[in-house]
């Protein structure tokens, strides 16, 4: 354990923690921040004396609520609590939800986030000894934090670069070059890397030099994940969060059994019913919803991430008591497909478990109005010869049918349109 005091907390302690600390926010908040000020108007700290009176006195917030504050205060900061002067560190969200927002950090927010961080880090595997290859978006607060808790873990070497798709033999050639032992990327960006360093001499038994990799940005797979095992020698365990917000990650330990939640004893993460704001049933799919109490420049109070997530019950045979998410989807992925619906973990997951299919990044096609069949647009891989275009798309659209019960349209395509260090899952047809 990095911190067992902290991630082996008993549960009744950790609720009596969170209590305190939405309690301390709300009097915090309310006072110093123009948009909390409204927002909680007429709610009184002293009446909130449990954590079900919190969630039924507090509104939930979106990013909507937040780019109207902006425009009303004319202020990127609308929900800032402490004095600028007082500031290290802050900056944009990558605008791919629309609108760019801001978050800001002072010292103690900022020791404090590293601090949930290196707890994940070492859950995932990560050591001193290692040399971090970190493909983040550089101009994000992710990205400082990030080496931040790499540091902190007692990483010296950090090789940092973006995740552009056009440099991906640039990453291959670094990796190859330098040896890092632990990547941190995108799902789609070691899927291409592991593609392009296929055409190349390997330097020996494996084409890529890493041991442990913590993938973001989707779904991943367990046939996917094993491998990446099997064919390149590497133990993945993914991450899943709100960087552009929140800065605010679960990740994986070894036992693979969900993601952890590492900052319980600072954050109060809900789990609702999107449709309704209640809060879901034990071991139903819902919306996380979170409280940061840890922060005092930017804190969010009972903010809607728009992320689909599957608790895990009972606690994970690695010790810790912190409760444990899958990251399903974002909400607004949702597909219609004649009188049901497909997400994009859905076409993952049936993926993984075909041999043709598997680690094969994609995009999925929304039209305006409901369509009968799904459309499944794949990138295509190098390897996949032109003679095996038609018969690899005809078995996987049987596949996929099958699996997920509509039916499918497969087709390959030599790119997929993508932000970051994500190919975008949903691809919304303009109205004609």
């Amino acid at each position: 354990m990095w911190d067992a005091a902290a991630e082996c907390m008993a549960p009744e302690a950790r609720a009596a923690l969170q209590l305190r600390g939405v309690q301390a926010l709300l009097a915090w908040a309310g006072e110093r921040s123009p948009m909390y000020r409204e927002r909680l108007a007429g709610v009184d700290p002293r009446a909130v004396r449990t954590l079900d009176d919190f969630a039924a006195a507090v509104p939930l917030t979106t990013k909507d609520h937040l780019r109207a504050a902006m425009d009303r205060h004319a202020s990127a900061l609308p929900h800032l609590c402490v004095p600028r002067e007082t500031l290290v560190l802050g900056g944009p969200s990558a605008g791919t939800s629309g609108r760019q927002t801001y978050q800001a950090f002072d010292a103690q927010d900022l020791d404090r986030n590293t601090e949930m961080l290196a707890r994940l880090y070492w859950a995932a595997g990560m050591r001193p000894a290692d040399v971090l290859h970190l493909l983040v978006t550089p101009f994000t607060p992710a990205a400082d934090i990030f080496r931040l808790a790499a540091q902190r873990v007692g990483v010296r070497w950090i090789v940092r670069d973006n995740h552009e798709p056009a440099q991906v033999a640039r990453y291959v050639d670094a990796a190859r070059a330098l040896a890092p032992s632990f990547l941190q990327a995108g799902v789609s960006t070691l899927r291409a890397m592991a593609q392009h360093a296929r055409t190349l001499p390997a330097p020996g038994a494996r084409a890529l030099p890493y041991q442990r990799a913590i993938l973001m940005g989707a779904a991943l797979g367990a046939e996917a994940r094993e491998q990446f095992r099997a064919e390149q020698g590497i133990e993945v365990a993914t991450l899943s969060g709100q960087g552009s917000d929140f800065n605010l990650f679960s990740g994986e330990c070894d036992a693979h059994d969900g993601e952890h939640w590492h900052g319980e004893d600072m954050t109060l993460v809900e789990v609702i019913d999107p449709a309704t704001g209640c809060a879901a049933a034990d071991g139903t799919v819902g919306e996380m919803v979170i409280t940061d109490f840890y922060r005092r420049a930017t804190p969010h109070l009972r903010w809607r991430t728009e992320d689909m997530v599957r608790v895990h019950p009972g606690a994970c045979r690695c010790g810790r008591t912190t409760r444990r998410f899958t990251l399903l989807d974002r909400v607004a992925n949702r597909v219609p497909v004649g009188d049901t619906a497909v997400y994009p973990f859905q076409v993952e997951t049936a993926l993984s478990r075909s041999e043709d299919g598997r680690n094969l990044e994609f995009a999925l096609v929304r039209r305006a109005a409901a369509t009968p069949s799904l459309e499944v647009r794949l990138l295509r891989p190098a390897a996949l010869a032109d003679a095996a275009l038609t018969p690899t798309a005809q078995c996987l659209q049987r596949h996929l049918g099958g699996t997920l019960d509509v039916p499918v349209q497969v087709t390959f395509h030599d790119e997929l349109p993508r932000v970051g260090y994500k190919t975008l899952r949903v691809l919304d047809e303009p109205r004609p």
